[in-house]
């Protein structure tokens, strides 16, 4: 298993490459139809069941909460350290224990809601969180390697629709088997998948699809160090904060959609399913759609990709503001979850998609890795806090407080959509002024190694340094001694430090960042203590 990863970006398709892509897609088959309650690229589902655990089981919205948050916990450092093991490493073994987990916490969630008890249940989500985060950065991984050339967006997209079409179909058979066999059905039949998937990554694996001549997991270990981190500049981290915003908008209004409509509008909890499913149905469309325009209109530079994110941005924010409106004045839901399919149907994809365009290769798993871990922190404090906020609204039932706390959270909901879409243009204005760095410092080198320079106006250029003589006789001129370390790397570069002082700063980041995952696990654990024991 230490030699399956395949040649990145290749241009030629083979018969093995498309196996082996076929093998990866359904690795997150089996996960993702546990996947509609939690939500986009590996998630878990019991949105559309929240209502009848609440009569059947008597929990409450900070129980419920906490089953989502146990899932979504280990998807807070699990990630990233998948991102150092896969770089360091490759991405076989990493394959397996990433589905064996899920496979093993689907088991034992199954017991749990065979058996009827709370705890078992939140054991079973807490395992199956082990493996879904690392299995999306071994997939992620996986897929940009055995992409062909310029088809980076619309494989990926390829590859996370799977797992979107999953959830989808999850969504709208939840309930109805749930209704039909038992609230056990949904979930013996995603051991099926789960064990379908782990079997599908066994066969990639025994099997060789994807394996290239002279390719391998060495290529990443001669290539990756653990210092790694200190070379992420102030681009990649200010793409990170976009990502602790988008975790505390998307995830959060996906787990708890069916429960919200259903309130706000006097839905059965049928309907309120079929609304919510409408939430996932954009992806299905959108994913290969906005893979294609990508790949089309700037292949190589993220240009477009901000563009569809800022749009992304905005429709969210629209369908918020269309929920928070007065739910007398069109009776129904229906717009705002249309509005929200549109916006996060293709903005899962394209914060997956930004990282390859302004990262290195060898540092892309280690940059989903700090993708998924920041964006999964904050989906699980904030859809904490929300079960919490709706629990004490339930406590005032004479002054509508079930309403009102609904009302809240979308308006909470909403007003973290501004900062993400404040911190989406500036990541966007960023990452375009330290591009246009990058090729001028480039030009200013070629200009040095292939042209005579007379004049002393390039900013770099120690004019006072020793002269080489070039191959006619006119002296070239050195760049300032410390200036090479500047220079940037083959392949993507925007998003590197170029200082000293910029690679300072992002390890203060670094600590800020790790500090959140330790309060996000307080805040679980301490809820935990209170609502569960």
């Amino acid at each position: 298993m230490a030699h399956d990863e395949p040649v990145a970006h290749t241009s030629k398709l083979t018969r093995s490459r498309v196996f082996a892509l076929l093998a990866v897609c359904a690795m997150s088959v089996g996960s993702h139809l546990e996947a509609y309650i939690a939500r986009s690229t590996n998630e878990l589902t019991l949105g559309p069941l929240k209502s009848r655990l609440h009569r059947e089981l008597n929990t409450s919205n900070a129980q419920f909460s906490l089953l989502i948050a146990a899932y979504n916990l280990n998807s807070t450092w699990t990630p990233l350290v998948a991102g150092f093991l896969v770089a360091r490493f490759g991405t076989g073994w990493a394959s397996v224990g990433a589905t064996g987990c899920i496979l093993l916490g689907q088991l034992i969630l199954f017991v749990g809601v065979t058996t009827g008890h709370i705890v078992i249940m939140t054991l079973g989500l807490f395992i199956f969180g082990l493996g879904v985060t690392p299995l999306a950065v071994v997939q992620e991984t996986l897929v940009a390697h055995l992409s062909p050339s310029k088809h980076l967006g619309i494989s990926l997209a390829l590859g996370l629709v799977s797992g979107k079409m999953a959830s989808f179909v999850s969504s709208l058979v939840s309930l109805p088997l749930a209704e039909g066999y038992g609230d056990q059905a949904p979930f013996g039949l995603s051991v099926l998948l789960c064990l379908m998937s782990f079997s599908a990554n066994g066969s990639r694996l025994a099997f060789g699809w994807g394996r290239e001549e002279g390719s391998g997991d060495h290529v990443g270990k001669r290539r990756f160090s653990w210092g790694g981190v200190s070379r992420l500049g102030d681009v990649f981290w200010l793409y990170i904060l976009l990502n602790v915003f988008s975790g505390m908008i998307w995830a959060p209004f996906l787990h708890l959609s069916a429960n919200i409509v259903k309130e706000r509008y006097g839905l059965t909890d049928g309907f309120a399913a079929v609304q919510a499913a409408i939430l996932l149905s954009g992806a299905l469309v959108l994913y290969p759609v906005t893979g294609l325009i990508t790949d089309r209109l700037s292949p190589h530079t993220p240009t477009t990709t901000f563009k569809l994110l800022l749009l992304s941005s905005v429709l969210t924010l629209f369908g918020y503001s269309y929920l928070s409106l007065p739910p007398t004045l069109f009776g129904t839901p229906m717009p705002g979850m249309i509005l929200f399919a549109l916006g996060h149907g293709m903005s899962t994809l394209l914060m997956v998609i930004l990282i390859p365009r302004f990262l290195p290769p060898e540092l892309v798993p280690l940059g989903l890795g700090l993708h998924k871990s920041m964006e999964m922190a904050s989906s699980a404090v904030s859809q904490t806090l929300a079960g919490i906020w709706l629990d004490a609204a339930r406590q005032e039932p004479e002054q509508g407080g079930a309403a009102k706390g609904v009302e809240g959270l979308l308006g909470m909901f909403w007003l973290i959509n501004i900062f993400q879409l404040g911190c989406a243009i500036c990541l966007w204005a960023l990452e375009r002024r330290r591009r246009q760095e990058n090729r001028a410092i480039i030009s200013a080198v070629e200009a040095e190694q292939y042209e005579p320079l007379p004049m002393n106006d390039l900013p770099g250029l120690d004019t006072d340094s020793e002269s080489d003589p070039g191959d006619d006789g006119v002296p070239i001129r050195k760049l300032t001694p410390g200036r090479e370390k500047e220079m940037p790397e083959k392949g993507p570069s925007s998003a590197l430090a170029q200082t000293d002082r910029e690679r300072s700063r992002g390890k203060v980041y670094l600590g800020v960042s790790l500090a959140w995952i330790g309060l996000v696990w307080l805040v679980f654990l301490v809820d935990a203590y209170i609502d569960l024991l």
